[in-house]
This record gives C-alpha cells, sequence and structure tokens, in this order.
C-alpha cells in the first residue's frame, strides 16, 4: 500500500519559513547541524525520537525556534495519520476515523491531558495495534 500524503501549500510554506529562519538565526549557527539531522533522519540513520532529541539539544535555550518546530512537527504529524487512517477507516469504519479527530482536537484545545488522550486512541483503535504504535512513536517519551 502507498500512502500519498498532500501537503497545504499554506504548510509548505510555514516549512519554507522556517528553513530560512533556521539558516538567518544565530548568523547561520545552527542550520549546518539541523540540516545534518534532518538528512540523518531522511537517510533513516536515526530514527524519530533521536532526530527529536537532537533538534530539542540543538535548539535548546532558543524558544521561537523551538516552538515554531514544535508547530511544524504536530502539522506534519497530522498530516500522516490523517492519510494513513483515511486509507484503513475512511470506508469501512468511518466512526473511528472521526473519533481519532475528535480526540486530536480536545488535546490541541487543552480539554484533554497527553495521557488521557493516549487512553482513548488504545480504545480507538483495538485491532490496529500499527497504527496505535506508530502514532505513539510521535509523542515525546516522558
Amino acid at each position: 500500500m502507498v500512502i500519498t500524503i498532500h501537503i497545504s501549500p499554506s504548510l509548505l510554506r510555514e516549512v519554507s519559513d522556517f528553513v530560512k529562519l533556521v539558516r538567518e538565526y544565530n548568523n547561520g549557527a545552527l542550520y549546518d547541524p539541523f540540516n545534518q539531522i534532518i538528512q540523518d533522519y531522511d537517510q533513516q540513520r536515526i530514527d524519530y525520537y533521536e532526530a527529536s532529541s537532537r533538534v530539542g539539544e540543538l535548539f535548546n535555550g532558543h524558544i521561537q525556534l523551538v516552538e515554531l518546530y514544535n508547530g511544524l512537527n504536530k502539522e506534519f504529524i497530522i498530516n500522516y495519520y490523517h492519510a494513513k487512517l483515511w486509507d484503513r477507516f475512511a470506508i469501512n469504519d468511518n466512526q473511528r476515523y472521526l473519533n481519532f479527530f475528535e480526540i486530536l482536537r480536545g488535546y490541541r484545545s487543552g480539554q484533554k491531558s497527553m495521557k488521557k488522550m493516549v487512553e482513548e486512541l488504545a480504545i480507538n483503535f483495538a485491532g490496529h495495534m500499527d497504527l496505535f504504535l506508530e502514532f505513539c512513536a510521535f509523542l515525546p517519551r516522558d
């Protein structure tokens, strides 16, 4: 199965603007290490956790970069899961598909803790452990 992820033009602009900001930030001192992390992840030399950890260390103390990176990261995760969930549930189990986004919306709005979100997603993904584990891989380890 091939999953096609459609990324909105506005998200692509945000990513482009973020990369430009990293390139210009602190006279470009963070750009090369950031680019290396992205390349290592893209070439599967490191996993998502390692990439996130390295970016976190690199941007430590640079609040603007951390906030922007975290926001973009969430958007990519949602785009990825939207495509994968659509392929799995949209036709045969539309309620699970809709529940997923409702659960995420509750977390993003602050109405649910991360723990509560994970608990609800575990129930929603019952019988589809692969999706649940893939989603959990994007969450902070703590």
